[in-house]
């Protein structure tokens, strides 16, 4: 099953993914990391959060790429960046206009490995309440 990405129509003029992420992508099995998960692997949460993401927040260029399942937060590449390399916004979604931010990292790889932890502290502490 193909994966799907953007495309040109829907993205910022100049935008280029970060190779790293398309790397990701081209992979037929989806890297696990719950609570994360890729909006590439649905067509249609990927196209809905790139609409609402824009309706929410029209001055800002957000390419979402990342959802996490337990709350709003949705990770976005800054679509204003034409460097192949752009800075990641954690987003929470629905919040009032200008409190949306919820931080950010220099890149796709930055915010990879600090998913990367995320989901192995959470997937513990899954385990924990799983023994309860």
């Amino acid at each position: 099953m193909a994966h799907y990405l953007y495309s040109k129509e829907e993205l910022p003029e100049g935008f280029k993914y970060p190779l790293s992420f398309l790397k990701i992508c081209s992979k037929q099995d989806v890297l696990d990391l719950e609570p994360w998960w890729f909006l590439y692997e649905f067509e249609n949460f990927a196209k809905q959060w790139l609409f609402e993401l824009k309706k929410q927040y029209p001055t800002r260029k957000l390419i979402p790429f990342a959802k996490a399942s337990n709350t709003d937060d949705i990770v976005c590449f800054d679509g204003s960046d034409k460097s192949g390399n752009p800075k990641v916004y954690f987003v929470h979604a629905f919040a009032s206009s200008g409190w949306e931010n919820r931080g950010s990292v220099c890149d796709f790889d930055e915010w990879l490995k600090q998913a990367k932890e995320e989901s192995a502290q959470y997937k513990a502490e899954q385990a924990e309440l799983d023994k309860i």
